[in-house]
């Protein structure tokens, strides 16, 4: 990974932090687990102390929350 792909990675980061704010706590809290800490689903659920369909449904939601984010403030995320 070279300099501005890493720059693009960093910006994609930040960008993606700022919207999860609009999200519910516990669908923030998974988003980070997975994507920016790369915890397992199962080590998500260990975490949070919850099942794993639990788990699954929030990462689930909050992604689904996050695309009608990204279309309703016209953002899109590309590397």
């Amino acid at each position: 990974e070279n300099i501005e792909e890493r720059l693009i990675s960093q910006q994609i980061q930040e960008d993606l932090m700022k919207m999860l704010v609009y999200l519910p706590d516990n669908q923030q809290e998974v988003i980070k687990l997975r994507f920016f800490d790369g915890l397992s689903f199962k080590e998500i659920a260990d975490q949070t102390d919850t099942s794993i369909n639990t788990t699954l449904g929030r990462v689930r939601y909050a992604l689904i929350n996050l695309r009608k984010i990204m279309e309703e403030h016209k953002i899109i995320l590309t590397r």
